[in-house]
Parts: structure tokens; sequence; C-alpha cells
């Protein structure tokens, strides 16, 4: 692992490799220190410990063994170094609070002012200068250059805040979503990437990473589901409140008249769920609301009345998708996902969309109604795999208040006040996200003829694990389509061989590391940067990618790690974690 030619090195070697390699004396505590904060990323490898060695020489100034009077500068009130970061011989980072509390982006951050400092540290120091710094922490140097690059710093991580943006347009709780790392990976990033560069955000899932990008470079989002493209979408610039109100002007009142269609042979059933809803709960109410689900016929119960008849007006529609009026969420989801009369408006304003002629509008309009259905569905832990009230039987008198809780609101209440709130957030974007159909193969091919040369990172965000991502959210996938695809099993999800199958949904360990070393190798091979995260608790061997990628294709490494949380679905316990961001670099 240590030779010559391997981009890393055992962990317990370091000292010697510093020693031997680099001519520089390490000081062993402060080598632990920083491996054990995370700024130094650590990887399994070999059943050992291992780092790569450029990350290591990179976080030399801060490892080395202070000189004559160095500890004298800058002056602080300590009598011990264990809670401070000092960076030879002239900055210190005082670590004031508990790591917890220490956001992911101070990891990145440190980690480039440190890798940065023997470039902006002069001969001779400017005087002392102190501001706080992330969160729980607090900066003093003698460099005006470095006070001026930690200010950047702070306000790259102010502008890519996504906060606002994710609480109103996310896809509830998605798989996989980087919503609370967007700072890390943009602090990351801007290490290897000017303002003037471009960002392909190529497996973009809830596109919060995209909108993160967007706010500092020229921003492209790709994916192999129609949905997760929409979303990136709204998470861009191009839209404002102005345009949502004149938009919303133009969509209710078709939403009105298509409503009215459908209701005509679904009032009887519209006017009962109403009644049911705003009754208080008990014994009574259980059952008739039990009696109401499996009375109303849809595809999942097999039923039909002579007021309606799901199974022939799919049939129909399959053959026409834009057949008057549309019913595929009434027919499909009504009391499994969504309540009757929240179908009765998905559809209407599904149907409202298709009418809109600005392809853009008809991104940011689908975009605010597939959050909408996230954050208003019936489901299992945010995803759409299986729903936690499957049958009537799953209604239960301890859960049949927060069932009609989730199903009572207005979903077209709650799609214009998301679609207002996006266009104000929009507003403060000055790029919009521009989208590429994937999956991650095609779309590079494309983007290779549009961009050419350009100064170019691909952000490569893969499923960790073996999820079938297009089950988990098939309705999402349906709402965009809205194609009536075939439905089977409790999710009610369409055939396997109508679903996106990712080459990443496998058991096999070797099969997921090959896939991840030819997007890598493809990527660097066309001279663009690759970032790529992942996680320990991913299935691929993190090392054995990085090694097989530079076997592949010659290129500079270097990571950023950082302590994580990862709270999964349905109430499992959450997981501590080792999050990564591995940024390879062609050579030249």
């Amino acid at each position: 692992m240590s030779g010559s030619h391997s981009v890393f090195i055992a962990e317990e070697n370091a000292l010697n490799f510093c020693r031997d390699e680099l001519d520089a004396i390490v000081d062993p505590l402060k080598l632990r220190f920083i491996t054990n904060l995370g700024l130094l990323p650590v990887y399994a490898a070999d059943g050992q410990n291992a780092i790569l060695k450029r990350d290591l020489v990179s976080l030399l100034d801060s490892l080395g063994l202070p000189e004559g009077n160095a500890l004298a500068r800058p002056r602080y009130e300590k009598l011990f170094e264990q809670d401070t970061i000092r960076i030879n011989p002239y900055t210190v980072i005082d670590l004031l609070g508990d790591e917890p509390s220490r956001v992911p982006t101070f990891f990145s951050a440190v980690r480039n002012l440190i890798s940065e400092h023997k470039l902006l540290v002069g001969d001779v120091p400017d005087g002392e200068f102190g501001m706080p710094y992330f969160s729980g922490t607090r900066l003093t140097t003698s460099s005006e250059k470095v006070l001026e690059f930690a200010k950047l710093q702070l306000v790259r991580e102010k502008r890519v805040d996504m906060v606002a943006t994710s609480q109103i347009a996310r896809s509830a709780d998605y798989m996989g979503s980087k919503r609370a790392l967007c700072g890390f990976l943009v602090e990351a990033i801007s290490s290897a990437l000017p303002e003037s560069g471009i960002v392909i955000d190529l497996m973009c899932g809830s596109g919060v990473a995209s909108g993160a990008f967007s706010k500092i470079w020229k921003t492209f989002s790709s994916d192999a589901q129609q949905f997760c493209t929409t979303l990136a979408v709204i998470h861009g610039g191009g839209f404002n409140r102005a345009a949502a109100q004149a938009l919303l002007s133009r969509i209710v009142p078709i939403v009105r008249q298509h409503f009215d269609a459908l209701q005509r042979d679904l009032t009887w059933a519209i006017e009962r769920e109403d009644k049911l809803f705003y009754r208080d709960a008990d014994e009574v109410l259980l059952e008739e609301y039990r009696d109401f689900m499996r009375s109303f016929p849809t595809l999942s119960n097999k039923t039909r009345s002579s007021h309606w008849d799901p199974q022939a007006e799919v049939e129909r529609r399959r053959a026409n998708h834009i057949l008057y009026p549309y019913c595929l969420f009434i027919a499909y989801f009504s009391n499994v996902y969504f309540g009757l009369r929240q179908c009765v408006e998905i559809d209407s304003l599904r149907y409202s969309i298709d009418q809109l002629n600005d392809e853009s509008e008809k991104k940011w309009a689908l975009g605010a109604l597939i959050a909408t259905l996230s954050a208003l569905g019936t489901t299992y832990g945010g995803h759409f795999a299986q729903p936690p009230v499957s049958s009537p039987d799953n209604i239960t008198l301890k859960n049949l208040s927060s069932v009609i809780d989730k199903r009572s609101p207005s979903v077209t209440h709650e799609f214009a006040v998301r679609l207002l709130n996006l266009s104000e957030e929009s507003q403060k974007s000055s790029r919009p996200i521009e989208i590429v159909p994937g999956p991650w193969d095609k779309a590079l091919s494309i983007l290779g003829e549009k961009l050419g040369t350009e100064s170019v990172l691909v952000y490569v965000d893969p499923p960790y694990k073996r999820e079938e991502y297009s089950r988990y959210y098939h309705v999402l996938e349906t709402l965009v389509s809205y194609s009536y695809p075939s439905c089977t099993g409790k999710g009610l999800t369409p055939e396997p061989s109508e679903r996106f199958r990712s080459e990443f949904f496998t058991k096999v360990a070797s099969k997921i590391e090959d896939t991840l070393v030819s997007v890598i190798v493809s990527i660097v091979e066309r001279g663009w940067m690759c970032a790529w995260s992942y996680s320990d608790s991913g299935v691929a061997n993190i090392s054995e990618v990085i090694r097989s990628a530079c076997r592949r294709r010659s290129c500079d490494i270097r990571s950023y790690s950082l302590p994580f949380v990862h709270k999964s679905h349905g109430g499992a316990k959450p997981k501590e974690i080792t999050e990564y961001l591995i940024i390879f670099l062609p050579k030249k």
C-alpha cells in the first residue's frame, strides 16, 4: 500500500512517510488530533486504516512541531492545545463548542484553510486579527490574507444555505438527500473549481445539491428519473413571484373546470368523504371510514360501481393518455396514498399543467406539485414503496386521526402556496438550473459535445445501498409521466420492466465498484474533474474504487470527510457514519 506508486499510505506509516519522503517532522499528537477530528480522511484498505498521500501533504502546515517563539504568535490564554488547531506559525482556530454543534461546512473549510495557508501568508505578518469562524469556533491570525480567505468561506456558506428552499420545496425526506451537507460540498468543490466553472450534478436525486451548486456555478442536472430533474429545476433561479401569480391565475380556472367534470360521476363519494373528515374520531367513525375505503372502487380493491369503473377508465386511457378527464390518481391511489378529494385535485392540477405552452412554466408547476405530493402523501418513512395503511384493516383508532389529518388538506391550496414560496426563493438565485436527460452515460455524452474542454466538475452521488429508487418514488415518477402504468403489490408499483433499473441495484459489491470506476474514468478522460460522494456505510469499498480508477486513468486526488449522523427511514435508530467527498483531478 505504501509503495511509491500507491495513492494510499498505511496510517501507521504516516510519520515515517513525512520524514523520509517529505523531509518533514510531524508531531504525532497533532496528527492524531487532526485525524480524530475528521480533517484528515481515513479509509479502510487491505484490513487496515489508510490515508491518501495527497491529503497528508496538504495538511502538513498544521502537523509540524512548533519552532522558536511560534507558540506566542498569535497570543491567547490556553494551558493546553487539545481544543485548538494551530496552523504554524501564524494562525490558530479555537474549538469553543462541542463537536456535535459544528456545522458540516467546518470540516471542508478548515481543510481548505490549512491547504492554502502557505499561499496566503506572506513573509511579514500584517498584525493580529480575530473573528468568529464556523459555529463553535474562532479564528485568530496574523495574516490579513488569511482573514479575507476565511470571510469568503463564510460568505459562500451563507449563499448556499438551503434551509428555506428545502423546507418548502424538497421531496419529503428523500433517501440520500444531501440537504444537510450542501455547505460542506460547495466549500470542498470550491478548492478545485473557480466560480467561472461549471458543475454537472450527474445523479441529482431531490435536486437539493443542484440548488446549492447553482448559487455559485453554472449548473446542469441529470438523473434517470424525470421527477428528480423536475425537482432540480425548482431549486434554481429563473422564476419570480409575479410569474407565479400569473401562472396560478391561468391554472386555477382550468383546475376548477376539470374538477367539476370529474365530480359529476363522483359527487356521492366526495361528499361522503367530506362528512367523514369533519367529525370527531371514535369507533363509529373508524368503521364508517373503513367501509368507505372498501366500497369506493379503485384498481387495488378491484371493485366497480354503476357510477365509477376504474378498470375500464384506465384501459381507455392506456390507449390514449390525454383522454379527458384525467383520472389516474383517482383510480390508482385513492384511499391508499391520498384521500379521494385530494386525488381529484391532483388529476385536475396535472391536466391544467399539460395545457401550458411554456416548457419552463410546466417544469415549475410540476415541480411544485411533486413537492406538494411529497408533503401530503400518506407514506411510510417519506417514500411510496409501501403505504402504511394499505387496506381498511390497517386503519385503527390510534392512527385514524393522523391519516385524516394527512388526507383532508386541499392539494390545490398547498400547491399554490408552494409555488409562490418557490418563486420567492428563486428570485434570490441568478442562475437557472439546466436539465439534461439521464442516465449518467447518456448525460455525459450530451454534455461532452456541448461543453467540450471548459472547466467542468461532475458531482457523482450514487446510491450507497441496494435501494430501488424507482420503486420508492414510483408515485412521483408516475405523476410526471402520467402514463397509466401497471399496478402491482401493496405499493401499487409498476412492473419492474416498466421502471428504471439502476446499475447500482445489485447485491454484488464488485459490480457496484466497477460501475463507480467506469463513471469516474469516463469523466476524467474528458479532461473534467469528478467529485464523488460516498460514506463508509456504503456497499462499495471506497479505497478499492479510488485505486482502480487511478490505475485506469492517472489523476491527482484530494478528499474530505466529516462525521455525520444518518437518520434512517421508518423510525430506525440514527447511525453514526463518515461522509466522504473524493475529488479526482485529471493530470495535464
